[in-house]
């Protein structure tokens, strides 16, 4: 067994996952807001990290309340932090609605060109159940809503059998919570992108349709 910290879980994986948020109450039973990194402007990326380094299974120590967790004006990333405990705590995912970032790569900027030109109103890295959507494309009919998220994906990465396991039950809880997810390969994208650019196009309108008429 290895006991790590925050900081240096990254690239690291195991069959099981013990997380102890080690944040709690004190003594007088006052819980206060002090996530440390957490509190960040990437607080909500190191904890992305930290939820996807089990193959199998994760188990969650915490004494934190997450209805005394406060998010309004709080950090990305104490949000992701409540969302995820009422997660482990109560096996449903609660609504977040995405706030959006930027890019993460040339990739999705590419991606996101496209969109745009097309017609789409898109936001890059929308937060939802705990993850980052790499491009929410938006629903012009139903102001609020998203038409589909769009997963840009490296090769080198998701070449690892248990990256494609993790990114097969991501999706599963992505759709779950009623997202309509298309991925991309970055291969693809660069070899043949007209071809790419057509199949994504297609698969909005399709997506669109399919909104207008439920």
């Amino acid at each position: 067994m290895f006991v790590k910290n925050l900081e240096n879980v990254q690239g690291d994986e195991r069959d099981v996952i013990f997380i102890s948020t080690t944040y709690g109450p004190n003594e007088q039973g006052n819980q206060f807001q002090r996530f440390g990194p957490i509190n960040g402007p990437q607080g909500h990326r190191r904890l992305n990290v930290l939820f996807t380094r089990a193959k199998r299974r994760v188990e969650v120590f915490s004494s934190l309340q997450t209805n005394n967790i406060m998010t309004d004006g709080a950090s990305w990333g104490v949000k992701v932090l409540r969302q995820y405990l009422e997660f482990a705590k109560n096996g449903t995912i609660p609504e977040m609605p995405g706030a959006g970032g930027e890019p993460d790569s040339d990739f999705e900027i590419s991606v996101g060109y496209i969109l745009k030109s097309a017609g789409y109103e898109i936001v890059p890295q929308v937060g939802v159940a705990g993850f980052s959507i790499d491009i929410g494309v938006r629903d012009s009919a139903h102001p609020g809503r998203y038409l589909a998220g769009i997963e840009c994906d490296g090769a080198a990465y998701h070449s690892a059998k248990s990256a494609r396991d993790r990114d097969r039950l991501r999706q599963e809880i992505l759709e779950s919570h009623g997202w309509n997810i298309y991925r991309i390969w970055s291969t693809d994208w660069f070899k043949n992108k007209r071809h790419e650019e057509t199949r994504l196009l297609q698969f909005l309108s399709a997506a669109r349709l399919e909104a207008a008429r439920a």
